[in-house]
């Protein structure tokens, strides 16, 4: 009996959270890095502008960031392939409200002129909700196994030749 209580007790929590996110603006907080990272893939940087803060543009207006986006991209060969966005992990609100940050964890593959053959990057990107919209504020990309598999527990780490054992 006490487990049907605490499954049914459960299961509100879990309903009332879900019909609150519903009324909160900005829609899931993983749109915003879903965006981002299409836009980026697309090379359409001006697009990406749209998707982060001036913490991520360092203040600096669309054209001169789509500008230097596109550089960098160029000197570095940088090609995105598959981006897999998950489930965004928002940070609890203050008096329970409608949450203003969140994580959002995504696994990306790219290529590049270091590395011709691709690369898996486990990325962790704290979004904040700014004017009604979930914008990205900073990215971090995951190196070490135990941070990865806190974010990504059942993903495959592929090894990389540089840290392979011998």
């Amino acid at each position: 009996m006490k487990k049907a209580i605490v499954a049914a007790m459960f299961c509100c929590v879990q309903f009332a959270g879900a019909a609150l996110a519903a009324d909160c603006p900005g829609g899931p907080p993983e749109s915003a890095v879903l965006g981002y990272a299409e836009a980026m893939k697309a090379k359409n940087f001006e697009a990406a502008y749209d998707f982060v803060t001036d913490t991520m543009t360092d203040g600096r207006p669309r054209e001169e960031w789509a500008n230097l986006q596109r550089k960098m991209f160029e000197f570095g060969g940088v090609s995105i392939g598959k981006i897999d966005v998950r489930k965004g992990v928002p940070d609890p609100a203050p008096g329970g409200g409608c949450p203003v940050s969140a994580k959002v964890p995504n696994v990306l593959n790219a290529v590049d002129v270091l590395n011709n053959q691709g690369s898996t990057e486990f990325e962790v990107y704290t979004v904040l909700l700014k004017d009604g919209k979930w914008r990205i504020d900073s990215q971090e990309t995951l190196f070490d196994e135990p941070k990865i598999r806190e974010w990504f527990p059942d993903d495959e780490i592929p090894e990389f030749k540089e840290t392979a054992p011998r």
